[in-house]
């Protein structure tokens, strides 16, 4: 019985998934469990009242009679008092209480082996509260005292009597001996299986925070970062020339103008931190993917191709893009763009959107000097981080990420993405 009282809540802390209390678990009594204590309750009970009413049938009402009637009363007592204390939750009281009620019981059915059947009880509620070596010596002892008190009552005469018993106790601990080590082997399990569990649910959390670092990470490098450079990049130009008012003050307008750009950028970004389930209805990372692509449409691309001066092709038809491939894809686009002007010294560029039935591809060509791919993307460099961020946005919805340049070659970035499997998370 108390394998069964163990196991079933450590099972239940396994099968549940997700968050776990632990301490509900730990007290929680199962009703298969609550209905063999209730059984093994009533039992001793009515057993305690079968044996007084058989031992007096065959003995006298003498001083004798008078000390089992006040042992079987003590254990009666102890007893109720473990049964009351386990409806409470106090396990000191059914605790002490059982093992009371089974220290009065083993001299009781010493002079008076009426009460012998009363072991059968005491067995399963011994082994409720003890476990390992002290139930195995409180089995022993039930075990001796029945055959004691049957031994003297049959004045050795008749071994049977007294083998019986012995026999069939021995049997019974010995296969709740082996139940127990069953049962440590289990316990033992799900242990490691809720170890593994806390494991588990730790890796997905830091990888949802990685993920969001990352994207966060990819929005103010491909917003406020790119923005306040390029009005840095204005100011100095403007400086260096040194070259009439009018000419500085159109640079200065223009680089305030940028910076106005970045503000408000980095304002949506951290709106998008901010925001909440309850406020919105999606996640934040959600909210603030959604918000920056309500613009992001095919035409979007067109516009984004020709204010840096690079040509536009698109092939396939359809406006619907997912508003996360279409914020991702825009962003790849703008990202590469801004590294033909920065890093490749490009005469000439292009963009090129395809839109079919199960896939979106894009792609960036230029004729500048072209990189070595392998040796600037494991670089800390503002373009290496640039490339990992793009291949992370194209990976984090399910699109494969390339980039194809040697030195003095020109750059082509590219990116494809299945429709299927964005609409498959989005569901």
């Amino acid at each position: 019985m108390s394998i069964i009282r163990c196991i079933v809540p450590a099972v239940a802390v396994v099968d549940t998934g997700g968050v776990v209390d632990e301490t509900s678990s730990r007290t929680a009594v199962p009703p298969a469990t609550g209905i063999t204590d209730l059984t093994v309750n009533v039992g001793l009970g009515l057993l305690l009242v079968v044996c007084t009413f058989r031992y007096f049938e065959k003995h006298p009402v003498d001083t004798l009679g008078v000390a089992v009637v006040l042992l079987a009363a003590a254990v009666a007592v102890t007893y109720l008092a473990a049964v009351v204390g386990a409806s409470r939750g106090r396990g000191r009281w059914e605790y002490g209480g059982i093992v009371a009620a089974t220290a009065l019981w083993i001299p009781l059915a010493v002079i008076a082996p009426s009460y012998g059947w009363c072991a059968f009880a005491l067995f399963f509620a011994v082994h409720r509260v003890l476990h390992g070596r002290p139930a195995l010596v409180a089995s022993v002892l039930i075990v001796v005292s029945v055959s004691t008190g049957l031994l003297i009552m049959s004045r050795g005469q008749d071994l049977g009597l007294v083998l019986g018993p012995l026999l069939g106790g021995v049997v019974m601990l010995f296969a709740y001996r082996a139940l127990n080590r069953s049962f440590d082997e289990q316990r033992a399990l799900v242990a490691e299986l809720r170890a593994t569990q806390e494991q588990l649910a730790a890796s997905e959390r830091d990888a949802g925070a990685f993920a969001e670092r990352h994207r966060v990470a990819s929005e103010l490098h491909d917003t406020a970062v790119q923005s306040t450079a390029s009005a840095l990049l204005l100011l100095e130009t403007a400086h260096q020339a040194g070259g009439p008012d009018d000419t500085e003050d159109v640079a200065v307008g223009e680089a305030r103008r940028v910076l106005r750009g970045a503000l408000a950028e980095t304002r949506q970004v951290l709106h998008g931190l901010t925001v909440g389930d309850d406020e919105t209805g999606m996640t934040a990372s959600a909210a603030s993917a959604a918000s920056a692509a309500s613009a992001a449409t095919p035409d979007s691309f067109a516009g984004l191709a020709d204010r840096y001066g690079a040509e536009f092709h698109r092939t396939g038809g359809g406006d619907d893009l997912p508003p996360a491939v279409a914020h991702t894809l825009f962003r790849v686009v703008q990202e590469a763009l801004r590294n033909t002007v920065k890093h490749a010294d490009a005469t000439t560029r292009a963009v090129h959107l395809g839109i079919g039935e199960d896939m979106v591809t894009v792609s960036v060509t230029d004729d500048g000097v072209g990189f070595d791919v392998d040796g600037e993307r494991g670089t800390g460099t503002p373009r290496g981080y640039g490339l990992r961020a793009m291949a992370w946005r194209i990976g984090s919805i399910g699109g494969d990420f390339a980039v194809t340049s040697s030195p003095g070659e020109g750059t082509v970035v590219s990116a494809a993405v299945p429709l299927a499997v964005v609409e498959e998370g989005r569901s």
